[in-house]
């Protein structure tokens, strides 16, 4: 082998090396891209709290009595047409009494504390949603914590690839633990989880929606996968919380 025959084999020796650490790189980066993801979806390490902690101590809570709860209306056979979306009329606002507006809400026994803001209908009538894992909505057309009837407040499991806070509905929260409702002029409503439910998305009872009935707390999640059939997901969490004075 000539001396020119042997520097080329070393320099396309020196070429393969070079490509195979590229190769490794890029294979490295994707390995740590998966555990990015896998991170996020199981932890709520990227999804930080949103709201300061309320400064409050939990008034001493009596014993829990289980409520009664509704039992979920059929749902639509396979096949059976489902009804049209109603057309969408808002509601009037409620207007709570100045500063009456929930800002935050503080999963007391979780630590988890989650902004909350006002929303309103989409367009096909039902309960708007915030565009972000980490904040949650609160039903601006119905009661204000410190008002009589069914305050909803909503958030997201999961949104855009991220855990939501809200996630703690299916994943940790148990009846008896405590809540703190934070709200605009600094004063802090307190809750106990009463019942915690699943229910198909066309078999959510009308209860979990109605503005009136006893004085609570409801908040809601979605579970499961998304259906880009229904732009959906096909269950909801339901958890219904009673005042502690």
């Amino acid at each position: 082998m000539t001396p020119r025959e042997i520097e080329e084999k070393q320099e396309r020796r020196r070429k393969n090396r070079r490509f195979n650490a590229i190769l490794y790189c890029i294979s490295a980066c994707f390995i740590l891209f998966g555990i990015f993801v896998i991170l996020r979806d199981q932890t709520t390490i990227f999804t930080p709290d949103t709201a300061e902690v309320p400064d409050a101590t939990f008034p001493p809570v009596d014993a829990v009595e289980p409520i009664d709860t509704p039992t979920p209306a059929p749902t639509a056979e396979a096949g059976e047409p489902t009804k049209p979306p109603p057309d969408v009329t808002m509601p009037p606002d409620h207007t709570p009494e100045l500063g009456s507006q929930p800002v935050a809400i503080y999963f007391y026994d979780h630590k988890i504390s989650v902004k909350v803001v006002p929303v309103g209908l989409n367009k096909k009538g039902e309960m708007d949603t915030i565009p972000k894992a980490d904040i949650a909505g609160w039903y601006k057309y119905g009661p204000a914590p410190n008002q009589d009837g069914n305050c909803i407040i909503a958030g997201h499991n999961r949104y855009s690839g991220q855990k939501g806070l809200f996630a703690l509905l299916h994943k940790g929260l148990v009846v008896g633990d405590r809540i703190c409702v934070t709200m605009e002029s600094g004063e802090v409503k307190f809750y106990i989880v009463e019942s915690i439910d699943r229910y198909k998305y066309d078999a959510v009872p009308e209860s979990v929606m109605e503005e009136g009935g006893r004085t609570r707390l409801t908040l809601i999640t979605c579970l499961g996968d998304y259906s880009h059939t229904l732009h959906m997901s096909e269950t909801r969490v339901v958890a219904v919380c009673r005042p502690i004075t």
